[in-house]
């Protein structure tokens, strides 16, 4: 990840060495890897949660996230989880409101953090909906 890739995975590895020289096996190996992260890391109030398989994942550039829990990132991290090969393990949450590129101040993706619903939704949100009432004599209950 230190030359710019990201979404690194090992493709193939032969189980058999195609040469031992003193010892030392040499097998073949084929990577798949990502470029194109490049760029400034903006806050536009975007979140992601990770999906699973696993308890936790922690991507190439640090960003530890548990099974379930929403997260804040940065504006090129959110458009890095939409493509392959993360898009089927983050579900990407929009703000309600949308901070236009110009307007974004700069994110501290140094450290990762929970974010609130209210930062993607605006601290005065407080819709209300009536549950959908199924139970009304049919055959779904």
């Amino acid at each position: 990840s230190d030359a710019g890739f990201y979404g690194i995975q090992i493709l193939k590895r032969d189980a058999e060495p195609w040469q031992t020289v003193e010892g030392i096996e040499f097998r073949s190996v084929t990577i798949e890897a990502f470029k194109g992260k490049q760029g400034p890391c903006v806050e536009r109030n975007q979140a992601v949660i990770y999906r699973g398989p696993f308890k936790e994942v922690l991507d190439d550039d640090g960003h530890r996230m548990e099974r379930g829990g929403r997260y804040a990132v940065c504006d090129k991290t959110y458009n890095l989880y939409r493509k392959a090969p993360y898009q089927n393990f983050f579900e990407l949450i929009d703000p309600l409101t949308e901070v236009p590129l110009a307007e974004a101040k700069p994110f501290d993706c140094s450290r990762t953090a929970k974010r609130h619903p209210k930062e993607t939704k605006g601290q005065d949100y407080k819709a209300t909906t009536d549950a959908n009432n199924c139970c009304d004599g049919g055959s779904c209950c």
